[in-house]
């Protein structure tokens, strides 16, 4: 049996496929999907939200296996596939900041993107689940929906971005450590973490683990550095003393949010740029074609100015070279704009 094909994205994953995993198009029909993000519940507190937020869940939609109705990290009641937490492609645009994801190669989009915005003030959040670990989506999405929350929050109550930076990566970690379940205890959901607030004169980053936040304008910078030991030894730093017999060369990760992830606070820094321009938080799967600052600058300057438009551009250039991991990225300008764009 062929394999059904979606004029955009090729062939299904699987003959029986009813629709395409990557845009929800019906494959028998020709049909293009209508789901479009949506703002989701406000503050804990119960009260109207003051500002919108959007992240990228996954509402009820069609299972890719036999087009059922399936709730968001639901399993089909008709075929038993599982249907992620997040969308496998998703774009969020509140005007003055922008965000995309996209599943790429994978399986299914374990990365997660929220964006939000406060007087005065733009924040998002992006968290990459950990491959090895068991539901890695759960995480990351539990992550970034609490974290979006918290941040709001502690910037409506008057907390100094700093210190609700810190909040926001507190909300996370709980978030994260709450997806796991009894049977989980091996290799329970993970998830790396990255924020970033535009207020004012100043960006806050805030991160654990090895998504990235980069200032693109006047001395254009990465604002993070990965926890991985290759990225401490390169800097100078330390290495902890339980991890001194390792490779020094590794990549792979020495802090995470999880149910076995340490409880340190996340590493926050704060920058005051000199001009215009914009941040831009990410994944791994758009840092690992575009890791210097002046290559991601390079790559936007040929894009049209818009968040969104940055955003899409962006995760193209990850597809197209490779799209080996899934993407997540969110566009910040700075300072502040009610519209979109980067400020002259």
């Amino acid at each position: 049996m062929t394999a059904p094909s979606c004029p955009e994205h090729g062939p299904a994953g699987d003959p029986g496929d009813r629709f395409c995993e990557v845009c929800g198009r019906n494959l028998r029909t020709g049909e293009e999907a209508t789901a479009t993000a949506a703002p989701l519940p406000g503050p804990r507190s119960g009260t109207p939200p003051v500002v919108p937020w959007l992240s990228s869940r996954a509402t009820e939609g069609d299972c890719g296996g036999c087009g059922a109705k399936v709730p968001g990290g639901g399993y089909c009641d008709s075929c038993g596939r599982r249907r992620s937490v997040g969308r496998d492609h998703a774009e969020l645009d509140l005007g003055g900041l922008a965000a995309v994801t996209d599943r790429a190669r994978r399986p299914r989009n374990e990365d997660a993107v929220a964006i939000g915005r406060v007087a005065g003030a733009t924040v998002a959040v992006v968290c990459d689940g950990v491959s090895t670990s068991t539901r890695a989506d759960t995480a990351a999405t539990a992550a970034v929906e609490s974290a979006i929350e918290e941040l709001l929050d502690a910037l409506r109550g008057g907390a100094d971005p700093a210190e609700a930076s810190r909040r926001g990566a507190r909300a996370a970690a709980v978030a994260a450590r709450g997806a796991a379940g009894p049977a989980d205890r091996d290799t329970p959901p993970s998830c790396t973490y990255v924020s970033a607030i535009v207020a004012g004169d100043a960006v806050t980053v805030s991160w654990i683990g090895d998504s990235r936040a980069y200032w693109l304008g006047p001395d254009e910078a990465l604002l993070t550095l990965d926890d991985s030991l290759r990225a401490r030894v390169a800097a100078g730093l330390p290495v902890p003393a339980v991890l001194a017999e390792e490779d020094p060369r590794s990549p792979a990760l020495i802090r995470w949010l999880g149910a076995d992830g340490d409880q340190e606070d996340a590493h926050v820094v704060t920058v005051r740029p000199s001009g215009p321009g914009r941040i831009v938080v990410c994944s791994d799967g758009l840092h690992h074609y575009l890791p210097g600052a002046k290559d991601l600058a390079a790559a936007v300057s040929g894009l049209p100015p818009t968040p969104l438009a940055v955003a899409q551009g962006l995760t193209r250039l990850a597809l197209e070279g490779g799209g080996h991991d899934n993407v997540a990225v969110a566009v910040l300008p700075f300072p502040v704009t009610e519209t979109g764009g980067t400020p002259a």
